[in-house]
């Protein structure tokens, strides 16, 4: 397993009462699969991915990755190092070109600026980027564009553990189905977990594993 929830419980106080979100999560995810975790708004999957991604950590219970919990690690390095976060909104940087927003996580671990370049562009190159688009700016790519620019530099950050919240929500049908594609061969060529957090229930019977948020829990369910 690359990654395990046992027993986790998760809870905040709003104004007027306390929320219990998760009530005892337990899952295991392992590499060369693809994973949806779906449920209704407010059902907990976005607390889920928080902690999956290192953002923070559990009340009760553990989050094990390749069974070392995060709450034993430095967080900052473990969002750096061991995990990618694929966006929904694609939060690609805006005055940077595709190529400099993928070689951004490179730089932050100290890789030489032309050998990060290099391997920018290879990375754009397996997510069916043009070259003519490699030196241009987001804001003139397409949606589906950016959203795979997004995904290359989740591939530079080079962990096998890839998380994508809502990565089809602003995209089309068409694009969407070819970023699920994307994502699947990843899994299957790569050896890559993917765990996608999605509404999108057109996408689910690509999963090869559907978690359903259920009264604070996560129950496998049916593609």
């Amino acid at each position: 397993m690359i990654l395990e929830l046992k027993d986790v419980v998760f809870s905040y106080n709003t104004r007027w009462n306390r929320v219990d979100v998760l009530k005892g999560v337990n899952c295991g995810f392992e590499r060369g699969k693809v994973y949806g975790i779906v449920g209704k708004s407010g059902s907990g999957k976005s607390t889920v991915l928080s902690l999956m991604a290192g953002i923070t950590l559990p009340q009760e219970g553990v989050v094990l990755h390749e069974g070392v919990p995060t709450s034993e690690m430095k967080l900052q390095e473990y969002r750096r190092d061991k995990v990618a976060v694929i966006y929904q909104s694609f939060r690609l940087l805006p005055l940077l070109t595709s190529v400099e927003n993928v070689m951004y996580p490179m730089e932050l671990r100290g890789l030489k600026k032309k050998e990060a370049q290099e391997k920018a562009e290879q990375y754009l190159a397996d997510v069916d980027i043009p070259s003519s688009a490699f030196y241009r700016f987001p804001a003139t790519l397409s949606g589906g564009e950016q959203q795979r620019v997004a995904i290359a530099r989740a591939l530079a950050c080079e962990t096998h553990l890839l998380l994508a919240d809502e990565p089809t929500g602003n995209l089309d049908a068409e694009n969407s189905e070819k970023i699920i594609d994307l994502l699947r061969r990843l899994a299957v060529e790569r050896d890559y977990c993917v765990i996608i957090v999605t509404h999108d229930v057109d996408v689910i019977d690509k999963m090869d594993v559907v978690y359903r948020m259920h009264d604070g829990r996560l129950v496998e369910g049916k593609r």
